[in-house]
């Protein structure tokens, strides 16, 4: 069998992803005919069939399922290579890559690029978001150069410099007895319908760690991934959730109320890099540009 060559392996990326040899086309800016020749010499060469016609659509196969999730590696490195080239070509500094979790990157990170980008205008931001298991991989995978979490326990092959430490607070439908309180507690909270931000992700792992201290049970009606969905559920009176501060910093949905937590959840901020890579100028000046935003956003009681 001949090797894949990267124009093949990019083929047969666009067509999984579209579909069809016309989008495939579109997406490489190549006519339908040469998608459909680059194909069949692929399949020839390879000996097997990758894609089967269904309704006018194409199906991979167990073949191209197998070779999918490398195939995807190959187009991120190709990406960030692109993206390189493309930033020292045009403006001869470079690129950050930033990963940050969906809660930071409701409100804080935004702040944060808006006066980075302020002070570095000739350079090329990509941020991507994903749940923090995933968000760790792209870190040590290189596929970001700084992770933004919450929560992140050690891990011996990632370093972490702390930004901030927050709190969880409770998320309650307008209208909902607990809403006009000042604050609530989870004894307030505990008979109430509750939606669980991740029962294995670090938010809600807290959250029903805190019920059990206490003593006390968590009706639990819902379990969602990320702190945005479990306030449009809320909004939508589903039940009661407690999130954490920073997804609800500003909170735009009409119908949920923003109730102080009494016991408090500390959740710790940090902005984390893979240990084997020594983190650029350009990110050790981004973290420094969202701890300011994070000291403005939160101040400090104690220092008045």
């Amino acid at each position: 069998m001949n090797k894949l060559n990267y124009r093949q392996t990019e083929m047969l990326w666009a067509i999984v992803m579209a579909g069809s040899i016309s989008g495939a086309a579109r997406l490489l800016n190549i006519s339908q005919p040469a998608v459909s020749r680059m194909l069949a010499q692929t399949e020839k060469s390879m000996g097997v069939t990758l894609f089967e016609r269904v309704r006018g659509r194409l199906r991979p196969t167990s073949q191209v399922h197998s070779l999918f999730e490398e195939i995807e590696k190959t187009q991120r490195m190709m990406q960030r290579v692109n993206d390189l080239a493309d930033a020292l070509s045009e403006h001869g500094t470079g690129v950050l890559r930033l990963a940050s979790i969906p809660s930071l990157a409701q409100f804080l990170v935004p702040r944060a690029v808006a006066r980075f980008q302020q002070r570095h205008p000739e350079l090329l931001l990509r941020l991507n978001t994903s749940v923090l298991p995933s968000l760790i991989s792209d870190v040590l995978q290189g596929e970001a150069e700084l992770g933004l979490v919450v929560m992140q326990a050690d891990h011996p092959f990632l370093t972490s410099q702390p930004l901030h430490v927050g709190r969880m607070v409770a998320a309650i439908p307008k209208g909902h007895p607990l809403a006009g309180q000042a604050s609530v507690s989870l004894a307030d909270l505990s008979p109430h319908p509750h939606i669980v931000v991740g029962t294995r992700m670090p938010f809600g792992m807290l959250v029903l760690g805190a019920f059990e201290q206490a003593g006390l049970p968590c009706c639990m009606c819902a379990d969602v991934p990320w702190s945005q969905l479990a306030c449009a559920l809320v909004n939508a009176g589903v039940g009661i959730a407690i999130v954490d501060e920073f997804t609800v910093m500003q909170n735009t949905m009409p119908d949920v109320v923003i109730v102080p937590l009494q016991e408090c959840i500390p959740l710790n901020i940090s902005a984390v890099y893979a240990s084997n890579r020594e983190p650029s100028q350009i990110a050790l000046r981004f973290i420094d540009e969202l701890r300011g935003v994070l000291a403005e956003a939160f101040p400090d009681p104690d220092k008045g």
